[in-house]
């Protein structure tokens, strides 16, 4: 199964916006530049230079699309492009600025257009160029040298699990019990990113216990896990949903599927 008309069409726009930011951070990524404050953004952190470059960029495709817009976008809030607005996107612009700022090759833009009807998460791997999109029930799938339709994996022991995994002092007890049981841990920087990496099977879960995830930074991420055929929760094992909040903040765990109560179990474990 592949994407709707309108899906399609939604897709090719959200091509044109991650080229355009590719190209605006390539040169100033890993630059003494790229860090600089310019100000506090709508979310209540602040704004480097690479964020508003990779924000401005990401924008300006929708001026020439024909439709109108609702935007939340992490730095300039939500503001509408365009007149009568069709659809509303969730846009993280640059996911994993830290890494973009230090020259580290791990950061992507994270994209998520509905409206009310139609569906579309996309996320971009800004370095390899790989993309990753789904649309609810037509699957997940994996655009670089070719399209492939993608699935979690099929690890069903946690001591065979490799996950990437975020805590925050003093609460890293929390994932102690995970460490102590999984094969490898990783942290690599760019949430969104990172569930794409468990919908494409090269991470069995991705673990996010900071309570500072922002659900809108990665709405595109979880969809793409889910039609991937894998779970994605908080930590009580809760569904994860936009809320009128857009700024909610919540932990997150997204998995293969198979050991998730079991991951669940381990973190709240290490609460007490």
């Amino acid at each position: 199964m592949s994407l709707s008309s309108v899906g399609t069409s939604l897709k090719s726009l959200c091509d044109s916006m991650s080229d355009n930011v590719a190209s605006a951070v390539s040169s100033i990524a890993g630059t003494s530049g790229a860090g600089s404050h310019i100000k506090i953004g709508a979310d209540g952190t602040p704004t480097k230079a690479i964020d508003q470059i990779a924000e401005e960029a990401a924008l300006s495709p929708l001026r020439k699309f024909g439709s109108g817009f609702r935007v939340l976008s992490e730095e300039m809030g939500e503001s509408v492009i365009g007149e009568d607005p069709a659809y509303f996107i969730h846009l993280d612009p640059l996911d994993g600025t830290f890494n973009a700022i230090h020259g580290i090759p791990f950061y992507a833009v994270s994209i998520f257009i509905s409206d009310g009807t139609t569906h579309l998460a996309y996320v971009r791997d800004l370095v390899r160029g790989t993309r990753y999109y789904a649309e609810p029930g037509s699957g997940a799938y994996r655009e670089d040298s070719a399209v492939d339709r993608i699935k979690v994996s099929g690890t069903s022991s946690l001591r065979d699990f490799s996950i990437s995994a975020y805590t925050m002092r003093p609460r890293t007890s929390r994932i102690v019990g995970v460490g102590d049981v999984v094969r490898r841990m990783r942290n690599l920087g760019a949430a969104s990113l990172e569930l794409c990496y468990v919908a494409d099977g090269r991470l069995d879960a991705f673990i996010d216990l900071r309570g500072s995830l922002r659900v809108v930074d990665v709405i595109a991420g979880i969809l793409i896990v889910e039609e991937a055929g894998g779970t994605v929760t908080d930590s009580l094992g809760e569904k994860l949903h936009l809320s009128r909040n857009m700024w909610e903040r919540t932990d997150l765990i997204a998995s293969n599927g198979l050991m998730h109560r079991e991951i669940l179990k381990l973190v709240e474990g290490g609460t007490h």
